[in-house]
């Protein structure tokens, strides 16, 4: 049997699926305190696919504005600076996440929903807590399965078994596949974020996507891991999940203390999470 470590799988990254440079350009931004309106719509208006589809989007019924957008930099200023970056996102990201995972049994429409959903709870919960930046959260969310895509690509027998392992002893999937390789896709995910060079909580917040122990910066706790690592079981209840509720309620106690809401409180937010996924829903399928 053949031995893989995260080492060997990212120094065949060359050989991984490809996040588009865009992507990752406006994911870098995040990082720099420098950005401002002019840099962002210098990357969009770079690539001319894109800014066509960020134009029709802004103009659609979604944002029901009350003119038509005809710049990058209008719609920056309009839809508002951090919004534009989660929508150039998931246009730029739709490619990469729209796809079948085949070792993990998963077609490409579920991979991709749950991708946007948990993208979009992560941003509705961070409103409601009153987070930082939302759109960040939007992101993190939108990116944390990246490791999947990863270990389907270059360990695919080994996720072949991790899966079968998975579904046999009703475990959850990265347990399996500590069982088999000895790490999982999020410390694969995390890795190879880190060698992108995101900025280090977002990293943290793909690393970190199946715990929920409070992450300390600078003294003070930051909640976007264990926001992302919520939102990741809430999107998954909402496909009536029976081994992440399991998690959901083994997890109750550090979930309450970290984000400060009771799961309760959390559980009956499904409704409303369910409508507000369902809405950012409609508008990915707008960019087809």
């Amino acid at each position: 049997m053949r031995e893989l470590s995260i080492r060997n799988i990212l120094n065949r990254v060359d050989e991984l699926p490809e996040v588009p440079q865009t992507a990752l350009r406006v994911i870098q931004l995040l990082n720099d305190p420098d950005t401002d309106v002019a840099s962002l719509a210098d990357v969009i208006s770079s690539d001319q696919a894109l800014t066509a589809k960020v134009l029709r989007l802004c103009n659609s019924a979604y944002y029901g504005l009350s003119r038509k957008v005809t710049t990058i930099s209008e719609a920056v200023m309009i839809i508002g600076f951090s919004s534009i970056k989660s929508l150039v996102m998931m246009i730029t990201t739709q490619s990469t996440l729209n796809k079948g995972l085949l070792g993990y049994k998963l077609n490409a429409g579920y991979f991709w929903e749950h991708s946007i959903g948990a993208a979009e709870i992560s941003r509705y919960l961070a409103v409601q807590l009153k987070h930082r930046e939302p759109e960040e959260c939007f992101i993190a969310g939108l990116i944390h399965d990246i490791g999947k895509m990863v270990l389907n690509q270059y360990a695919l027998p080994e996720v072949y078994k991790a899966t079968n392992l998975h579904q046999k002893e009703q475990i959850p999937v990265y347990e399996a596949e500590q069982q088999i390789l000895s790490f999982d896709h999020a410390a694969i995910g995390g890795a190879l974020a880190e060698r992108w060079n995101f900025p280090p909580m977002l990293v943290e917040s793909i690393r970190r996507h199946h715990t929920f122990e409070p992450l300390y910066d600078n003294g003070k706790i930051d909640l976007l891991p264990t926001l992302v690592a919520t939102a990741n079981l809430l999107v998954k209840m909402l496909h009536e999940d029976t081994t992440a509720r399991l998690r959901f309620e083994q997890h109750a106690p550090l979930i309450e203390e970290v984000l400060g809401i009771r799961v309760l409180d959390l559980e009956k937010l499904l409704p409303i999470l369910a409508k507000k996924v369902d809405e950012t829903r409609q508008l990915a399928l707008l960019m087809t």
